[in-house]
């Protein structure tokens, strides 16, 4: 069986390691033999492949056929056939392109990805990427994308609607897709939105302060954890403020919501840090910090709720 365009390869030429006869181990479907190279004018860089075990022959691009990265996936027969190959996690065993309208490739010949696949790309192999079975991103250990953004159609009809995304549409290079300004450990339409890199790299900066116990203490603190965090807890848990207890590499955060934005509360260091803001303050600090932005929203947007609701 082939699957390539005018069906011709020649070995008329010389490769140091993509010769006629080379064999290449892929990642997921056994051994595959270079036939040749591709007679296509418009495919450059492109050489015929068998594999082994299926017989398939396609073409595929060398760089490709290097990395292992090729696969003997035939090309669908019908639409139904289509279809669930689009349904196929394919990424990280979680990404899937879907059935609609949005596209992976910008430029057909040149096979340049679209800007909003690399998003969702990177941002699946932040969560899932592993090498020899552990993650490769270790700052993202326990990080997971939203299983609605598992489908890269989805992920692209809720991108209009985040907060920065005529920014970053119209500002490449200059704005992220960011999910720290919530403090949440999740990718999704509620969780993230897209900053400047300048702030991103900033509340980075911030947050890694936060968390930095002082060395002299640092003993003290950290067998105190669970007796600093459940003073906290209760504290805020008395002043009827809901709240959420979020992970951050080894130190638990407490997080609540206003209208201003993701408030966080570091219990170990006594930090309280919004967006790109930090103060110092203990548990008592944060709620009257909580408090006086509620009444500072209320002040401003009269009969309208806040979103940090005092139960």
């Amino acid at each position: 069986m082939t699957y390539f365009r005018n069906k011709k390869y020649h070995q008329n030429y010389s490769h140091n390691t993509l010769f006629p006869g080379a064999v290449f181990d892929t990642r997921h479907n056994g051994k595959c033999t270079v036939l040749g190279r591709s007679e296509d004018k418009t495919r450059r860089g492109y050489y015929v492949v068998q594999f082994k075990d299926s017989g398939i022959v396609k073409e595929a691009y060398g760089t490709h056929i290097k990395s292992g990265s090729v696969s003997d996936d035939a090309f669908p027969s019908s639409e139904e056939e289509r279809i669930t190959l689009l349904m196929k996690p394919r990424y990280y065993n979680v990404g899937y392109i879907g059935n609609g309208k949005h596209s992976t490739i910008e430029n057909t010949r040149s096979h340049q990805r679209t800007r909003k696949f690399i998003l969702w790309h990177n941002m699946l192999a932040r969560c899932y990427m592993t090498v020899k079975g552990k993650q490769y991103f270790k700052g993202y250990k326990g990080v997971e994308v939203c299983e609605r953004w598992h489908n890269f159609q989805n992920f692209c009809n809720d991108l209009p609607a985040l907060h920065g995304y005529a920014l970053w549409e119209n500002n490449p290079g200059e704005y992220e897709l960011d999910k720290d300004y919530s403090h949440q450990r999740i990718y999704s339409p509620d969780t993230v939105s897209f900053i400047s890199t300048s702030d991103n790299a900033h509340e980075a900066r911030l947050r890694a302060s936060a968390m930095r116990i002082p060395g002299e203490r640092y003993h003290e603190i950290n067998k105190m954890r669970e007796e600093l965090l459940q003073e906290a807890e209760d504290v805020i848990k008395e002043s009827g403020i809901k709240y959420d207890v979020v992970l951050h590499g080894n130190m638990r955060v407490i997080v609540a919501e206003t209208p201003y934005g993701t408030v966080a509360f570091y219990p170990l260091t006594h930090k309280i840090q919004r967006n790109g803001y930090m103060t110092e303050g203990d548990a008592l600090v944060y709620v009257r910090y909580l408090r006086w932005l509620r009444c500072q929203w209320e002040g401003r947007n009269p009969g309208i709720d806040c979103i940090a609701a005092i139960s």
